[in-house]
């Protein structure tokens, strides 16, 4: 085996215990949407404002205190602290997994119930890039990363629309 194959081989097997969380994420999915308690915001006199904000690891909000935050990156990053270092002896590799995998206990699953929501939530409101907020469940600001901007764009463009 070369070191490309080595190193797919270690990648498809990261994948395939990420893929087995994310099965059991998707399935816990309607306990998680239950439990989970949308932001709002309030800013001034104005009424609040039901906020949801989707970010990657990479971005960093401000002024987002009330705002529910989502890491559509949740996956990829459980996937690389899972699969980091891990020898290219498959057997061991598998036997490594399944020790970080125990290690974690009850904070794996719910990391992954966390990252399955996310993606399923943002595949549900369309987005397609972020950051991303949502606002009132109805309305996407692209781009944004000041909650209380996108809120304010949100208010605008409301005031225009009239009754």
């Amino acid at each position: 085996m070369n070191a490309f194959d080595t190193a797919f081989h270690r990648l498809a097997l990261a994948m395939g215990l990420v893929a087995g969380c994310a099965v059991i994420a998707l399935s816990a999915g309607a306990q998680v949407t239950q439990q989970t308690q949308a932001g709002t915001v309030a800013i001034g006199t104005a009424p609040p404002v039901h906020v949801e904000a989707f970010v990657n690891s990479a971005v960093r909000l401000t002024h987002a205190e009330g705002a529910t935050v989502y890491r559509v990156d949740g996956l990829q990053l459980l996937e690389a602290e899972l699969s980091q270092g891990l020898p290219k002896d498959e057997a061991q590799a598998s036997e490594m997994a399944r020790e970080r995998m125990q290690r974690m206990g009850p904070s794996l699953q719910e990391r992954a119930t966390q990252a399955a929501h996310a993606i399923t939530l943002a595949a549900t409101y369309g987005i397609n890039r972020v950051p991303a907020i949502v606002l009132d469940g109805s309305s996407i600001v692209y781009g944004v990363t000041d909650v209380s901007r996108a809120v304010d764009i949100y208010r605008q463009q409301q005031a225009t629309k009239g009754p």
